[in-house]
């Protein structure tokens, strides 16, 4: 019962910390996408969480980001957006959880695979919605390579690369830190 209020508390922190983290990175308008989407550190607390506790606390880590996301931005215009890009989305964070073992027995490799396959799953929820619910958007260009190279491509590989480093900079710090 303690060690599930413990990992529900952190889970908790690290969410808003995940929201402090979108917040500050929609101030920067640069590193903004037209219709949504920003390099962010947003993604690291979840895939901490996922790492932390499993794939189960990460994928409700990730659901809850996902609503606060919606909440702040809203840049859902229908339902299918709001499930790809909010909630599958965000939820696909938690598959980081997969490299759990590995990566809290000190295998950094195992922790960059969290952060790759989270990053990837996450990059291929709003690639799949910018295909099916914003063709539109895609004007002369192919809506596949629009939406998966030209769009979500820059900002989710800008995302990857950033939460890994600064993933690996806090990884002993954070990670290895015991739950007791």
């Amino acid at each position: 019962m303690q060690k599930d209020l413990i990992r529900l508390t952190e889970s908790a922190i690290l969410v808003s910390i995940a929201v402090v983290f979108e917040l500050l990175s929609k101030m920067v308008p640069f590193l903004q996408m037209p219709f949504g989407g920003s390099v962010s550190l947003a993604m690291l607390p979840v895939i901490i969480v996922a790492v932390r506790h499993g794939m189960g606390y990460g994928m409700m880590a990730g659901f809850v980001f996902g609503i606060v996301n919606y909440l702040i931005d809203g840049y859902a215009f229908f339902w299918g957006s709001f499930v790809f890009d909010y909630s599958l989305a965000f939820v696909a964070l938690g598959l980081g959880g997969i490299f759990s073992k590995k990566a809290l027995k000190g295998h950094v490799r195992s922790f960059i695979y969290a952060i790759a396959l989270a990053s990837f799953a996450r990059y291929l929820m709003h690639s799949f919605s910018g295909v099916l619910f914003f063709a539109e958007y895609a004007g002369d260009h192919n809506v596949l390579v629009y939406s998966f190279i030209l769009y979500n491509g820059p900002y989710m590989l800008g995302s990857a690369i950033l939460c890994t480093l600064a993933g690996l900079v806090i990884y002993k710090r954070v990670l290895l830190t015991n739950l007791e």
